[in-house]
């Protein structure tokens, strides 16, 4: 693999896939991630990064001098601080182990062997190959062997905005709710503690879904970006923008 990118540009893409927020932890409430792995595909002039689990996958693609094609699994924590410290055009080259290089730095790093979740990864791969952005959403994917039954395009504010409302009751747990044009997101500790927001989509398509999720799902998307939401009762969570997708496991109480 071998390819020329803005480091900034870079650092700041792997810092998204991180996916850092507001959500369930291990005790709780609390701030969340992916972790720092990333897998990285090259194909022409188009990276795809990757980064998930067992519950989410998200892909950010970026345009890149690319020289040659191939696949490497990245420990963000000892790319990143490089790259934001380089600031430059950088040549990144993957051998017997990664090389970034400007005019007068070069830093090696040592190779990955394989993203802790590169099962789900590929997984997730497969089943989102076919998805696309639309500026209207014209289409319901399917995911798996179901379609989705609603599509409606937000901007990355009104999403941001809900959530982080949301977030005040503390449960990391929030319910969209779309029905006759107008997405309602709440959340609710199960007491009287509870918030409702609605949000009128930019375009909407198909019909009546609910689900409920967990996750800063806006983190992905930069501000004011349009973002396709698909949805189906019960069902993953699809989000789409132009560069950028993700998709989420719907919260299960049990």
């Amino acid at each position: 693999m071998k390819f020329t990118i803005d480091s900034e540009q870079l650092e700041k893409a792997l810092t998204k896939v991180q996916m850092k927020g507001k959500g369930i932890s291990g005790s709780g409430f609390g701030n969340t991630n992916l972790g720092n792995y990333a897998s990285l595909y090259l194909e022409g002039n188009v990276l795809s990064i990757w980064n998930g689990n067992n519950t989410v996958a998200v892909k950010l693609n970026l345009t890149v001098e690319g020289e040659e094609d191939g696949i490497v699994v990245i420990d963000t924590t000892k790319v990143a601080p490089y790259l934001k410290s380089f600031k430059d055009e950088v040549k990144f080259v993957v051998g017997d182990f990664i090389q970034l290089t400007t005019e007068n730095r070069k830093a090696s790093i040592p190779l990955v062997v394989r993203h802790p979740q590169g099962d789900s990864i590929l997984r997730m791969r497969g089943l989102l190959n076919h998805v696309s952005y639309e500026v209207q959403p014209q289409m319901l994917f399917t995911f798996g062997k179901s379609k989705f039954e609603a599509g409606i395009s937000l901007t990355q504010n009104q999403l941001l905005k809900a959530i982080k409302n949301c977030e005040l009751v503390k449960t990391g747990v929030y319910k969209f709710n779309y029905h006759e044009q107008i997405l309602s997101v709440s959340s609710r500790d199960g007491t009287s503690n509870k918030y409702e927001e609605t949000v009128s989509p930019v375009f909407q398509l198909g019909e009546s879904a609910t689900v409920e999720f967990s996750g800063p799902l806006y983190s992905l998307f930069e501000k004011e970006q349009m973002v396709n939401v698909y949805l189906k009762d019960d069902f993953p969570i699809l989000m789409v923008a132009e560069d950028r997708m993700l998709v989420k496991a719907p919260q299960i109480n049990g």
